[in-house]
């Protein structure tokens, strides 16, 4: 349910969260459609689904007899099946005495049913047969899985008993509130979970203000309640048929399905309870106007209004909260967005809201990332803020965004992409728990008219009493402690004075321009070639190209824009200078982001370990003059303000390092210490020092002119669009150079190392790598294979038996030629000499299973990888991937995955045996560790014999 504005990049929401990293992800965006050109697919008697033009698949949608709605789609190119069911329950139903109930329920699910009673049976199932499970716990509860078509069934039968028989054993309880206790361990130093808590104790009694994720004490015998007794209560209470939405996606016909949803799932118990969404009332006399101060434990500037609105849902087709959310986060010309950057008060500004965040309620905010400037001006830029709702209110309700908006999402919706069958399928079985089942499909991009009393509606609810401004910095006074989260804040009313000086005018604002990038032309012109080839080399520019195989009905395309400099961050001060370069590109453009977003182009920086790396993404017929643009920007000199801002925001983030998610933070130190061009946080913070920006824009001009542009274009291009492209971003200077991939550590038989570093959380970490050198693809191969089997084995024993962490994970690893195998555990339980101890000892015993396995056994793991590796793509995005990280390696065959099939096809058991014993048990291995030392179990650490410890990655890195 959660919506943004426009597309929210990961290095924006790092920019905003205080923990800026160098990698760079696009996110999600909240999009509409004009159902126009949709069309409708029977779904069962008198009942149409409106879908995709674009969507071949075939739907249907039944009620059995229990009252479980059912949705099938019959997908003929599915290599796998999927399912995924949704309870109408979730954390706002916990019982007071059992906070986070819920999401313990869904975790127990999981342990074992009378049929089926291992407690590691259905996750065993699902790995030998290629698939994947999960679920998750909000508003509702959805579970979801994917596996190999050829075991659908027996998955169904497996799946189906958690709704009808589930064990709920008492052995089970209290090892599983631990996997619950470890999961709210892992997340209890991020802010955002802090400031949602802090956010649902304003609501007073409503069933939004309790802790909803659990751990060991919320979730524990007391008086007058016992924890099993409160579960099997729960289960009871809530999990009823006709509460439940269940979606079935396979390569079945639909007849076919029917029978199946049929067989597995009309014997649920239908106990014909009512909703039990909340209904409480809130009071906003009393609610508001509010400020939160919170001292976040990132350095974080933020200033957020947030306003708690009245759930909306129903008038998804109307959208008046992406009607809003548009202008209030544009950064057009006088627009405030645009006037606060341009005075240097502001970093990022975005708009998110969820309708249905508190259930009956929702929120819809506007999150401001602030200079230090802007910090001192808190208070004029909230008067502004709200004299914009004004502007709108008096000016801004007009159709030609409500024009814009549906052309813009239209387009998105004719030409939608698939995605992959396990996500369909949860997202689906949850809009229909929300939307009416004509547009469980449609419903993020329905905009069916233009609505100004839903608009007018929500504008009448963003007003002070329903408002809470937000300061979030390191400077707030607030001393107040938060229960089960790190980070303090403290709650005080908005004056009146404060609320009548946002009348006064301060600076002139203006509505948002139209946008200039909406495509025209939907012409289709892929190549008829699917592998690339190279359509242009000149001096200093090469090009390749290739139509897609599987989706030429697409009028979109892929680009990797590639400046080749191998030597452009040889040293810190050039990886600051490299990575101020890339935020600049990122900030100081947001307004043509966000209009070629809309228009349905996406340009991030990419594939953190080379030079400069662009990605652009998207429709094509705009693509040329959004090309030209990013010529100019990039070349585009850095003013003295806009550097002294940039580096601010730099050096806070990799000071906040340390407060992400401690496993990340393990697996970045990881990639840092085995590849050349990346260093460590005091090193760069060191570095960034001594950095003016005169050098900034030296360092730009010399990659520039120093560098060899390479182009790669998959999809809608013929060889003419690749070349003006090419055209439009050699400039005036490029260098002919031999193309080098980056340096990193070439593992030796008998190397053991380990990184060491303390971090101030409280969990430790242990991230193991373990390789056998030059094993190439047979070694690649047996790895993949293997990782299956050996996660299985890995989370069975640390996570559900000896309950050590929640984020417990083992798999492939491969690096460069190197194969490979990684372990990763994150532990509120154990010290990180502990950590490694028994990570040791499970690595030799599990040598003695792994002899144990059967042919057929193997066969299954085989096949599993076999079908993944030789699956057709979901979207154009997945077929690109096949070509583009060999074109990053300069393999420029582009063989790899099939060399990797041929591979796998050809081990035996007997090969991956020896294999493991090579990688893990013998002498000819290679190992290279990252180990966190968390405070709670802090103490002297011992490595394990044989291991040697890396002090200082910089000289580690002229090993290369």
């Amino acid at each position: 349910m959660k919506n943004k504005a426009f597309t929210l990049s990961a290095l924006t929401a790092a920019i905003v969260s205080g923990s800026l990293t160098f990698t760079f992800l696009s996110g999600c965006t909240g999009n509409t459609l004009s159902s126009g050109k949709a069309v409708t697919k029977e779904a069962s008697s008198g009942q149409k689904l409106i879908v995709s033009p674009n969507d071949q698949r075939q739907y249907q949608a039944i009620t059995l007899p229990n009252q479980l709605e059912v949705v099938l789609v019959s997908d003929p190119t599915a290599e796998k099946s999927s399912a995924a069911l949704s309870v109408d329950v979730g954390w706002l139903n916990d019982p007071k005495s059992q906070q986070g109930l819920a999401h313990f329920l869904e975790h127990m699910l999981f342990m074992g049913t009378e049929r089926y009673p291992d407690p590691d049976g259905f996750m065993k199932f699902m790995d030998q047969h290629g698939g994947s499970r999960n679920a998750f716990t909000n508003q509702l509860t959805n579970y979801m899985f994917e596996i190999n078509h050829s075991h659908y069934e027996e998955a169904l039968d497996r799946f189906s008993d958690f709704f009808k028989s589930p064990l709920l054993l008492p052995e089970y309880v209290d090892k599983e509130r631990h996997a619950v206790h470890s999961e709210w361990s892992l997340n209890r130093n991020q802010d955002g979970w802090a400031q949602r808590k802090v956010a649902a104790k304003l609501l007073a009694e409503h069933p939004a203000n309790q802790f909803w994720i659990g751990n060991l004490e919320s979730l524990a015998d007391k008086d007058n309640s016992k924890l099993h007794n409160e579960l099997l209560a729960f289960y009871q209470k809530h999990y009823s048929a006709n509460r439940m939405k269940l979606v079935l996606i396979s390569s079945d016909p639909l007849p076919q399905m029917q029978l199946l949803a049929q067989r597995f799932f009309s014997d649920i118990e239908n106990k014909n309870i009512e909703s039990p969404r909340p209904t409480a009332q809130i009071d906003f006399k009393k609610f508001g106007p509010k400020r939160v101060h919170y001292v976040p434990n990132t350095e974080s500037q933020l200033l957020r209004l947030e306003f708690t609105i009245d759930n909306n849902l129903s008038d998804f087709a109307t959208k008046p909260n992406k009607f809003l959310a548009h202008l209030l986060s544009s950064e057009m010309p006088g627009t405030p967005a645009q006037q606060l950057k341009a005075m240097g008060l502001l970093d990022v500004l975005y708009v998110d809201y969820d309708p249905a965040w508190y259930g009956n309620y929702g929120h819809l905010q506007i999150v401001m990332a602030l200079t230090e400037a802007g910090m001192q001006q808190r208070p004029a830029i909230t008067a502004i803020m709200m004299q914009y709702l004004d502007l709108i209110r008096k000016k801004g309700v007009d159709q030609k965004y409500f024009q814009e908006i549906r052309t813009s999402l239209n387009n998105q919706f004719n030409f939608m992409e698939k995605t992959d069958g396990f996500s369909y399928a949860a997202k689906l079985s949850s809009a229909m728990q929300y939307y009416p089942l004509a547009s469980i499909v449609s419903a993020p991009y329905q905009y069916d008219k233009f609505d100004k009393a839903s608009i007018e509606a929500l504008l009448a609810q963003l007003v002070p009493e329903r408002l809470t401004v937000w300061h979030i910095s390191q400077q707030e006074p607030a001393k107040q402690k938060l229960n089960y989260f790190e980070g303090r804040y403290a709650i005080a009313d908005l004056s009146e004075q404060e609320m009548q000086s946002w009348q006064q005018p301060l600076i002139p604002l203006s509505l948002p321009e139209l946008n200039r990038f909406q495509p025209e032309s939907f012409a289709l012109k892929h190549a008829k070639n699917n592998i690339p080839q190279k359509v242009l080399d000149e001096a200093g520019v090469e090009a390749w190209l290739a139509g897609s195989q599987h989706f030429t009905d697409q009028p979109r395309g892929q680009l990797l824009l590639q400046w080749h400099q191998p030597s452009a961050k040889r040293t810190a001060k050039e990886a600051i200078l490299h990575g101020m370069w890339q935020l600049l590109f990122i900030l100081n453009n947001q307004a043509l982001w966000q209009e070629a977003s809309a228009a349905g182009m996406q340009v991030q920086p990419e594939a953190e370990e080379y030079d400069l790396v662009l990605k652009l993404t998207g429709f094509t017929d705009k693509q040329p003059a959004l090309v030209e643009h990013i010529n100019t920007i990039l070349s585009t000199p850095v003013t003295a303000p806009q550097f002294a801002q940039t580096m601010d925001l730099m050096q806070r983030s990799l000071r906040s390092f340390e407060q992400q998610v401690q496993i990340r933070q393990a697996s970045e130190i990881l990639k840092t210490t085995l590849m050349s061009g990346r260093f460590e946080l005091d090193v760069l913070l060191a570095a960034a020092q001594t950095i003016t920006v005169d050098e900034l824009n030296t360092y730009i001009g010399q990659t520039l002119a120093q560098s060899q542009l390479r182009v790669l274009a998959q999809g809608n291009y013929d060889e003419a669009d690749v070349k003006k492209i090419a055209a439009a971003l050699k400039g005036q200077q490029k260098t002919s150079r031999s193309y080098q991939v980056s340096p990193s550590w070439q593992p030796e038989p008998g190397q053991r190392l380990s990184v060491v570093r303390s971090n101030p959380q409280a969990d430790s970490t242990l991230f193991r790598t373990q390789f056998l050198p030059n094993a190439d693809y047979a070694g690649k191969a047996a790895a993949k294979v293997l990782s299956g089997h050996l996660h299985q084995a890995f989370f069975n024993q640390l996570r559900t038996e000896e309950q050590l962490g929640y984020a417990v994970q083992a798999f492939e690893f491969p690096l460069n030629q190197h194969a490979g195998l990684g372990f990763a555990i994150q532990s509120p339980v154990l010290s990180a000499e502990q950590l490694q101890q028994r990570v040791d000892l499970f690595l030799q015993q599990y040598s003695a299973k792994l002899e144990q396995l059967s042919e057929q056994d193997f066969t299954k793991l085989q096949q599993s990888q076999l079908l993944e590796l030789q699956r057709m793509p979901a979207n154009l995005e997945e077929e690109f991937k096949t070509f583009s990280n060999d074109w990053l390696r300069n393999r420029l065959n582009f063989d790899s995955r099939q060399k990797l099939i041929a591979a796998v096809s050809a081990l035996t058991l007997a090969d991956m045996q020896h294999f493991y014993r090579q990688t893990v048990m013998s002498e000819h291995s290679a190992t290279m560790q990252i180990i966190l030392q968390g405070q709670a179990k802090e103490q002297a650490l011992q490595l394990l014999p044989g291991f040697s410890a890396i002090d200082d990655l910089a000289t580690f890195h002229q090993t290369f």
